[in-house]
């Protein structure tokens, strides 16, 4: 007998819920306790208005940062760094220019620099031109590389400071710069990848002139990369040094590194080597055929019969490879054999047989040879075949098949949700449930971890275990709250999974990166700040995400905030994305905008911003391959039927980069797409993603049920929709609760 009932149940578990949440500590909370040393503990000066700016209030963000500066003068670089990402993160630089000004004439001092760092990351350095000194011939040189891509030997004084080394850097003509300069450009290049590639190209231009600097200087860029610096591997090449163990060494490291290796062995060890496959692969796929037939002579008729495969295969001789696979007896080494069985697939998948032809012959391969290193990948791959063909007993049979292999792939995890997926599609829900339990056993923080857990969920409900249901259905959305499916399993419960995210007190200049890019900023390079903060190695990762996201670079920021998930789930740790940067990975930079863009429309500012984020990182000036444009991902064919149907203007080119002039557009049409389609939420994005006609036709294939949203949009054949919509979704709930 229950003691507690479904709603008193409910109530426990929120309960507890809230007490676990507040007991997790956030990564850069501060206490505010004396100080051992004696020194002044400065007090959160900026985490109330970093709120602010993270949901989007922006005339209370100006008007307290403004305040801040006339009580605290002292801050000042840290509160222009911060506007500057207020304005930029919208798109509105020349009101920060007008700021500025402002500013200027109220004895601020002089400005320029902010000025021009705000327009050239908008992308106009000519319009940057305009706030620069005479004094400043590198800065100029920079922004006239950025207009015309023209390098020229220009003379210039001495560089000073990280800015303008990079500058002097990024505008040499190759083969230009002297010792000094190169050396010089070597001291930042960990923290400019553009500066390090740009000295990597005068090294190798220089490689026949070299002497001690030059090997001084490429080991102060190659700390860290190992034996694989090509370039250093050409240098030993070229003076006879290292040994034959050291070159088969490099050889297994693959890439350039291995073709570089290779060449030297031919070179010195000819007959002295035994010859492997792997190599083999290696350089074809390095597109070096010629070497590779030079380092297969040496191997015995078998070795040559399976280097041939590669060979064929890049050569596109579909025919003769099938000949040469088929010939392959039964007293042939398994080695040879699986070899044989795993290239018979590739031909047939490179000759466009179909995937109902090839992906049985790549399972066939893993069934029989599972302890061959790309057996688990070649069934993964038949399995995301056969899924997105919507055939579900063969999918779960292929995804089995992968799991049962020794091989080493990525995919083992997706292979337990969308495995059980497919075999819960099947009728198998037995088989099913014990696949996503072990799923969610094996990787406790994975990507996946959310779906196996509410789908437990749904199948318990299925077979009347109610009790285990809500038990399934509290845990995901306890340990996936910002997720999709804890935020799904929340609604069915009725709790709401986020109120908000903390936001930490963020003090820039106390990180040495930060405070880097800061001072950068303030000298005009602010595009040499944010490729540092992005992909240099100085300063705490998360620090600079967090830097990124506060100066308005929010599809960086997203990016590096991604990429720490990622990170964190494959770690050791199986953790995720820690709390306290959630409020910078679901940031609000356009929610005004949204809110203008959806007033007269159904269409909700939470669903707007959601499907920005999606499609585009809040990243304005991006370009898709299929040519959408803008922070909405606008095509130009879409905008012009929007303006042929509501008899607006049609959008110039420059246009589609001003959220101001296209997301109203991306609105209408999306609202369009939602009428359309009724309101439901899933089938417009779908929708909006791959097309009306793919949209509908899913709801031909599987019907759609209103109070099921979740069973069709797991039946969308597309992986991307499928993912998309989901994304969009999770998003717009997230901003649903932020709305200002």
């Amino acid at each position: 007998m229950d003691i507690l009932g479904d709603t008193e149940l409910k109530l426990l578990f929120f309960v507890l819920l809230m007490l676990i949440s507040l007991s997790c500590r956030p990564v850069y909370e501060e206490e505010q306790r004396p100080s051992e040393t004696g020194e002044e503990i400065r007090p959160p000066v900026f985490k109330e208005v970093d709120s602010l700016y993270l949901s989007g209030s922006s005339i209370q963000v100006r008007d307290s940062l403004l305040s801040i500066l006339r009580t605290t003068p002292s801050l000042m670089d840290e509160i222009l760094f911060r506007m500057l990402g207020l304005y930029h993160g919208r798109a509105m630089e020349q009101d920060y220019i007008d700021l500025l000004e402002n500013l200027e004439s109220e004895g601020y001092g002089n400005l320029d620099g902010w000025k021009i760092s705000a327009l050239d990351l908008a992308g106009r350095p000519e319009d940057a031109l305009v706030h620069l000194s005479s004094d400043k011939p590198l800065l100029e040189a920079w922004l006239i590389f950025e207009i015309d891509s023209v390098l020229e030997d220009i003379n210039t004084p001495d560089p000073v400071g990280q800015g303008e080394i990079f500058a002097m850097t990024m505008t040499a003509v190759p083969g230009s710069m002297t010792q000094s300069e190169i050396r010089m450009a070597a001291s930042v290049a960990d923290l400019f990848p553009s500066v390090r590639s740009v000295v990597l190209r005068e090294l190798e231009l220089s490689i026949d002139t070299s002497g001690v600097w030059w090997f001084e200087t490429l080991d102060t860029i190659s700390s860290g990369t190992g034996i694989t610096e090509p370039l250093s591997l050409l240098k030993m090449a070229f003076e006879g040094s290292e040994s034959f163990e050291y070159w088969l060494d490099v050889q297994q490291t693959g890439g350039e590194a291995c073709a570089i290796a290779t060449g030297v062995i031919l070179d010195r060890y000819a007959g002295n080597y035994t010859p492997s496959w792997q190599i083999v692969d290696c350089l074809v796929d390095q597109d070096k055929a010629e070497l590779a037939i030079a380092y297969s002579q040496s191997g015995d008729p078998q070795h040559k019969a399976g280097a041939e495969m590669a060979l064929l295969l890049e050569e596109n001789r579909y025919s003769d490879l099938m000949k040469l696979c088929d010939s392959i007896n039964e007293n042939a080494p398994d080695s040879l054999s699986a070899r044989a069985a795993l290239f018979r697939a590739h031909a047939l998948k490179a000759a466009g047989r179909g995937g109902s032809v090839c992906y049985p012959e790549y399972i066939l391969f893993a069934s029989r040879y599972p302890w061959h290193p790309e057996s688990r990948e070649a069934a993964y791959n038949a399995g995301k075949y056969y899924d997105c063909e919507q055939e579900w007993i063969h999918a779960s049979e292929a995804y089995l098949v992968s799991l049962r292999t020794s091989g080493s792939w990525g995919g083992d995890e997706r292979a337990h949700w969308r495995g059980g997926f497919s075999l819960y599609m099947s009728g198998k829900t037995v088989q099913a449930d014990s696949l996503w339990e072990l799923g969610c056993e094996r990787w406790p923080s994975g990507y996946w971890r959310d779906e196996m857990l509410f789908w437990r969920a749904r199948l318990a409900g299925e077979s009347g275990n109610i009790q285990l249901r809500d038990s399934l259905l509290h845990q995901v959305a306890q340990q996936h709250f910002w997720e999709f499916y804890g935020i799904l399993a929340a609604r069915r419960l009725g709790i709401t999974a986020v109120e908000g995210f903390y936001v930490p007190e963020i003090r820039l200049l106390e990180d040495t990166a930060c405070s880097l890019a800061i001072e950068l900023t303030s000298e005009g390079y602010a595009v040499a700040a944010a490729e540092m903060l992005e992909g240099g190695t100085s300063g705490s990762f998360e620090q600079r995400a967090v830097a990124l996201s506060l100066m308005g670079q929010h599809g960086s920021a997203l990016s590096m905030l991604r990429l720490l998930d990622v990170s964190s789930r494959e770690s050791a740790s199986s953790s995720m994305l820690p709390d306290s940067l959630l409020c910078f990975y679901f940031p609000s930079p356009y929610e005004e905008l949204a809110q203008m863009s959806t007033d007269t429309l159904a269409l909700e500012a939470s669903m707007l911003q959601g499907i920005m984020r999606e499609e585009s990182y809040f990243n304005r000036l991006v370009i898709s391959r299929a040519g959408a444009r803008g922070v909405i991902q606008l095509m130009p064919g879409t905008a012009y039927d929007v303006s042929r149907w509501y008899g607006l203007p049609r959008l110039e080119e420059d246009e589609f980069f001003n959220p101001a002039a296209s997301v109203p557009y991306g609105a209408l049409y999306i609202d369009r797409q939602r009428s359309r389609f009724k309101d439901e939420i899933p089938l417009f994005l779908a929708a909006y993603n791959a097309g009306p006609e793919n949209s509908a036709r899913w709801v031909n294939m599987h019907g759609w049920n209103p109070g099921d949203p979740e069973l069709y949009i797991e039946q969308i054949t597309y992986r991307e929709t499928r993912m998309y919509v989901k994304k969009v979704l999770r998003s717009a709930w997230i901003y649903e609760r932020f709305e200002i």
